[in-house]
């Protein structure tokens, strides 16, 4: 399926000047009049509103990666490999002077945001006047558009708070008054985005008809999921009743933050949640069951499951995915994330899954490590022991590996990489044939400081089981990013429900649906049978804890879960340490020691980014986020 082809037109002569008012049209009138005298022209310029899509499988450019610390990287600058700016990112290096991934400028890593709503108000402004073209298709270019201008302040809003809506283009000769624009309170912000999708729906197709020219092309299940992730983040403790932003107001007084937690938020967000399920099903999306292709030998059940899992986010266009980017290449991200093996010889290697952020798995019981009486919480890293019989399929048979690395449930193996785990790959797919990872010093995954993990994990869940190399090569199997997918939306709707009613069964069901994707029993009974808190799915707090630890697994090292941390205030989350064995050490006894790489040090300051100092100079009566 081709890739939308993003035509860049030259509108965008004086861009310079949108960092310093947001809203200007640019005075090239003469440029703008070509652009909307033809059809094709004004296509082009409807594929440069999606060209500010940012790249979200590219290494540096989708900073949810490293911020969330569920991948981590050497220190910035003692490896090759990795941009420096993303890198920094992971060691609490964010600024004001010149922050990383700035999204509001477009500096450092970031995409111009102001640019990208600017550049789609123009199109809006100027569509009517395409004479070649039928009506029912300008309907559907001006709803795409209205869709892309909401997702812009959707992604402003998660990363700033309250942002300046741009409702429309000022002239040129607007007075400076005019263009010295204010930060809207967060409320204002999220009903905006969800009234211009509520605008925009009814004229977007279902599904998508053509599929060789069109995907990643916004359709009417996009627009709702959008809308409900808008709403849940406007529910979310972040902005609902968070009494540590009461002193963020404009400088008129205005308050930007809602003080008192308003609990019809989460019906109406869960309201949303359930309206975009429904229409997704309806488009004909499903969870992620892989079908073994027929030139593929006989796989077992372990298998099978695991690359269920696995090929929910590297099976291109699988029937989970809603929403792809195109245009976000993840080559390059396979190639950090993939460990150097007999077949993989030139990778990267460098982007380690944090040891820390892995206890997030649950035991193969489908409940907490700490809460599993069966598994050894206290002693998960100093005892060893080998692998059990009938294991093959996860792990190398009779191999010495750590106690933490066994008795996991499979998203645990089919979404990490690490010392004596199997690698299932299209070159050698056959079970009798598995390839397994050997981490040790001097092994072939760890020869080289500089192309190795330093925790010993690698994110296997990233790369695709059809990426092919040899000794001097490596093919990736790019596949487009999954930038919305329908497990997502199962969860964020049972925490919507659960936040809006308390535990019931509707909430279940969504979790259960995830759960069993994974292998594992529904809630209720993993519960009841093996947790030392049978009755925690019961209330409200306890069912809380779980939905949000299911989507920390079920949405590990998509860079998802730094937003979620955030919306939810979850500092515990945000600060835990990186953490690894000791990857110098060639003997189980000494490569399996716990060591700490690295302590973050948030705060509440880092629940939302800074805005670039010079910016705040330019407009006096814009508003620095607390702390910064």
């Amino acid at each position: 399926m081709r890739i939308i082809r993003v035509m860049l037109i030259m509108l965008l002569g004086t861009a310079a000047s949108c960092s310093k008012f947001l809203d200007i049209v640019p005075d090239n009138i003469a440029t703008l009049d070509q652009a909307f005298q033809l059809r094709a022209t004004a296509k082009k310029y409807l594929f440069t509103c999606y060209s500010y899509l940012p790249q979200l499988g590219n290494v540096d450019r989708n900073y949810g990666f490293l911020g969330s610390r569920e991948i981590a990287t050497p220190y910035p600058g003692s490896q090759s490999g990795v941009p420096n700016s993303i890198m920094e990112l992971c060691y609490d290096y964010q600024n004001v002077v010149d922050p990383i991934a700035n999204y509001w400028s477009g500096t450092n890593g970031g995409v111009p945001m102001y640019v990208a709503i600017r550049t789609c108000n123009i199109f809006l402004d100027n569509i009517q006047r395409v004479p070649d073209i039928q009506e029912f298709e300008r309907k559907r270019w001006i709803a795409e558009v209205k869709v892309l201008k909401a997702y812009y302040h959707f992604l402003l809003l998660r990363m700033y708070g309250p942002v300046p809506i741009i409702r429309e283009n000022l002239p040129v000769y607007a007075n400076v008054d005019d263009v010295r624009v204010k930060r809207q309170p967060v409320d204002e912000v999220a009903a905006y985005i969800a009234t211009l999708i509520d605008e925009a729906k009814d004229d977007l197709p279902l599904v998508i008809g053509n599929q060789r020219e069109e995907m990643g092309r916004i359709t009417r299940p996009i627009a709702l999921a959008i809308k409900a992730y808008t709403l849940v983040l406007n529910a979310s403790p972040l902005f609902n009743g968070n009494k540590d932003y009461a002193d963020l107001k404009n400088k008129d007084g205005k308050p930007l933050m809602s003080l008192s937690a308003d609990q019809t938020k989460w019906a109406t967000a869960a309201t949303a949640c359930q309206e975009a399920i429904q229409l997704a099903h309806e488009a004909g999306f499903k969870l992620h069951y892989f079908v073994k292709p027929f030139d593929l030998n006989a796989i077992g059940d372990t298998t099978k499951k695991c690359m269920d899992i696995r090929g929910a986010v590297t099976e291109e266009w699988n029937p989970e995915v809603i929403w792809a980017f195109t245009h976000s290449s993840t080559g390059n991200l396979q190639r950090q994330c993939a460990p150097r093996n007999d077949v993989y010889s030139y990778t990267i290697s460098l982007w380690a899954a944090n040891m820390k952020a892995c206890e997030i798995f649950y035991t193969r019981n489908g409940v907490p490590i700490d809460e599993d009486p069966s598994w050894d919480y206290a002693n998960r890293y100093t005892t060893l022991k080998t692998v059990p019989e009938g294991q093959r399929a996860i792990l190398k048979p009779n191999y010495t590996t750590s106690s933490f690395n066994l008795d996991r449930e499979l998203r645990f193996y089919a979404d990490l990489a690490f010392d004596g785990s199997s690698y299932f790959i299209k070159q050698r797919s056959g079970e009798e044939n598995l390839l397994y990872i050997s981490t040790m010093w001097g092994s072939s995954s760890a020869n080289s400081l500089s192309r190795t993990s330093f925790t010993g994990y690698w994110p296997k869940k990233l790369v695709s089981w059809k990426t092919s190399g040899d000794g001097g090569s490596y093919t990736a199997d790019a596949y487009a990013w999954p930038a919305i997918r329908l497990g997502a939306l199962y969860l964020m709707c049972a925490e919507a429900l659960n936040e809006a009613e308390g535990p019931s069964e509707k909430a279940y069901q969504y979790i259960d649906l995830v759960r069993q994707r994974a292998g594992l029993s529904g809630v209720v009974e993993s519960w009841s049978r093996f947790s030392r808190n049978a009755a925690k799915p019961s209330s409200k707090e306890g069912l809380r804890n779980i939905i949000q630890q299911e989507t920390m697994i079920e949405l590990i090292f998509e860079g998802e879960n730094y937003w979620n941390m955030r919306r939810w205030k979850r500092l515990d989350l945000m600060n835990r340490p990186v953490t690894g064995w000791d990857m110098l050490q060639n003997t189980p006894a000494a490569f399996y020691r716990a060591r700490t790489l690295y302590t973050p040090h948030n705060t509440y300051r880092d629940f939302l980014a800074p805005i670039r100092e010079s910016d705040l100079n330019v407009n006096p009566n814009l508003v620095q986020n607390p702390l910064w």
